[in-house]
């Protein structure tokens, strides 16, 4: 136990991150407690008992193309034990009075994110990368808001992250002569979770397998048959998963990902126009600052080689790929990608920004940093406060 409690396991850095983890938890349960559970979350609660009592979904003609059986049993999670023994239907009045019970998987998500953000930046770049990040992410409206709602994007977003940071860490491992399965079954496992949470919020979100195996054959590639098996494996545990949150009901989950699937072939591109103003608006409502800050970052990276490494790289190209993918996609659609892309841009920004908090001018972006946290903390506050319209 001695060992497990050491000062680089929970030492200052841990310590700082709880702190802003807390402040993001704060600003959560404030939304929570002010925001009423809204139609969308109860037709995804509707949904959630309608399967849990193996009855055709009361809410089956909902968004089909992009509707999530994941979300709809993670929502009715925490009203398993009253439903059980309840025997009238749920009505709107009682599910807002246990709106706390329907979000806490997604504020619990939420919180999850937000930690892999921190631990990942610090592992590729250093401490001031991991505070920067999870100073960033803290004071994220975008991230507040769907951490608290039920919803896919905050899945889509934590599935994705982890499934594209993991493949690159067990990619690393495997330059140790060991069994490739045996060896690495913690990891492939993670690997999988993350590949359902990302295909359970969003089929379409499975492309992003591609950028993972491609980054693990970069990492290795002396040993892409044992990358391609490690990626196999995960992907049949991520089967397994989204099998049984859908109760074992395997048409359902065909029906679901055929539904998906007619997305890609009716895709439309955007307006160059159009599409860089629903960019800019998702922005400037989900993460001003962030924004501010990736554009600095943006330009370093350009005129800057040492930004240039693969801890900043690896980043950058997934989140042009998922911008490019909601690009691609209906309108409908699309923007939600934006939201999938905000954990990498968070990255890149605060692994740019530790490269130049080593230079001699450090004071400069040091306080740029500090200004963009405290001005998209005050946004985010002064949001929050203008939802309140007496106690609930």
């Amino acid at each position: 136990m001695a060992r497990f409690f050491t000062r680089e396991r929970f030492g200052i850095p841990q310590v700082i991150a709880v702190v802003f983890l807390l402040f993001f938890f704060a600003q959560c349960a404030w939304f929570v407690a002010h925001v009423p559970l809204t139609q969308v979350e109860g037709l995804y609660v509707m949904d959630g008992l309608a399967e849990l009592k193996r009855v055709p979904p009361m809410a089956a003609k909902f968004d089909e193309q992009s509707r999530s059986h994941l979300v709809a049993m993670l929502s009715v999670t925490g009203l398993i034990p009253e439903m059980m023994v309840r025997s009238e239907p749920a009505d709107p009045f009682y599910l807002d009075r246990r709106r706390w019970l329907i979000r806490a998987p997604f504020l619990f998500a939420g919180l999850l994110l937000g930690a892999s953000l921190w631990y990942v930046s610090r592992r590729l770049c250093g401490n001031a990368a991991g505070y920067a990040a999870i100073a960033l992410f803290a004071f994220s409206p975008g991230m507040v808001a769907r951490s608290s709602l039920a919803g896919p994007e905050l899945l889509g977003a934590w599935g994705t992250f982890g499934l594209i940071f993991t493949a690159i860490a067990t990619a690393h491992t495997l330059y140790a002569p060991r069994d490739v399965i045996l060896w690495n079954w913690r990891r492939i496992l993670l690997l999988g979770a993350s590949i359902a949470l990302a295909a359970g919020a969003q089929w379409l979100l499975a492309v992003m397998l591609i950028p993972a195996l491609l980054f693990m054959f970069w990492a290795v590639p002396h040993r892409r048959l044992a990358a391609s098996i490690i990626i196999f494996a995960a992907c049949v545990i991520a089967a397994i998963l989204l099998d049984v949150s859908v109760l074992g009901r395997t048409s359902a989950l065909m029906h679901s990902l055929s539904a998906s699937a007619q997305i890609i072939v009716r895709y439309s591109v955007h307006p160059t126009a159009q599409f860089f103003a629903l960019l800019g608006r998702f922005l400037l409502d989900g993460a001003p600052s962030a924004a501010v800050g990736f554009t600095v970052a943006l330009v370093t990276w350009l005129v800057w080689r040492r930004t240039r490494f693969f801890g900043n790289n690896a980043p950058l190209i997934v989140l042009a790929v998922l911008l490019v993918i909601a690009a691609l996609l209906p309108q409908a659609t699309g923007p939600a990608f934006f939201f999938y892309a905000l954990p990498f841009l968070i990255v890149f920004t605060a692994g740019v920004f530790a490269d130049l908090l080593e230079t001699r001018l450090r004071e400069i972006p040091l306080a740029l940093l500090f200004a963009l946290v405290v001005g998209q903390a005050v946004y985010s506050i002064a949001g929050l406060m203008r939802l309140y319209s007496g106690p609930r």
